[in-house]
């Protein structure tokens, strides 16, 4: 089963294995998923953990090595490939292999300034127009054809933007893109309440009834 863990997911695991409290159902968690699912690091992670959009500088990059102990013990070795590379091989469609590769590390982030200021751009916008701005400010700034990452990327910020009742977040545009970029592949994207919300049907957040639901599903498996 290939999984992905967002940064909550994998910070909170990182956190446990670090001794701190709060966060054993992660701890359980990580403990069930070893031998049961494949689950790999990112650029977004590298870009979370070392150049962290909000948090205190200082702290930057003091979960690395426990999260390097997270994905050793899940991740079998693969990355997933930079956003660029995803979706430029779907032009062929959507095969694991165009996702999964051995090259990554964590020295390269992920580069998201193909799409800065573009959330702002959208915002308040009712959804129609914000999706057909979305597509095509996305589509001149990257070059891409419209394949899915494009499509699921511009629904993604178009719905985050034309939603009335909510504020933004500093980090929609980095969940966005991540999401765009796994979704696709993975059997089971982990990650926060409301990016569950917006893909219910392969996504779980990361509240503490849904962990414990996952502990057991991969100790049954």
């Amino acid at each position: 089963m290939l999984v992905y863990l967002d940064q909550n997911y994998a910070s909170r695991m990182a956190k446990h294995l670090l001794g701190q409290r709060g966060h054993e159902a992660f701890g359980r968690l990580f403990r069930a998923m070893r031998g049961k699912a494949l689950a790999p690091p990112s650029p977004f992670h590298v870009l979370e953990t070392l150049h962290p959009i909000r948090g205190p500088e200082e702290k930057a990059g003091y979960l690395l090595p426990a999260l390097r102990e997270v994905f050793g013990a899940l991740s079998q070795g693969y990355w997933v490939r930079p956003w660029q590379e995803v979706a430029a091989r779907q032009a062929r469609g959507l095969f694991r292999e165009d996702l999964l590769w051995r090259g990554g590390g964590w020295e390269t982030p992920a580069d998201l300034s193909p799409f800065q200021g573009l959330p702002a751009l959208l915002q308040g916008l009712p959804y129609g127009e914000a999706l057909e701005a979305a597509l095509r400010e996305i589509r001149t700034r990257t070059g891409l054809r419209e394949v899915p990452f494009v499509r699921l990327l511009a629904g993604l910020l178009a719905r985050m933007a034309s939603d009335p009742g909510r504020r933004p977040r500093p980090s929609d545009l980095l969940d966005a893109v991540m999401a765009a970029t796994v979704y696709p592949y993975v059997d089971l994207l982990l990650t926060d309440r409301y990016l569950r919300n917006l893909l219910p049907e392969r996504s779980v957040g990361g509240r503490q009834k849904e962990v414990e639901a996952l502990v057991r599903r991969f100790a049954g498996e």
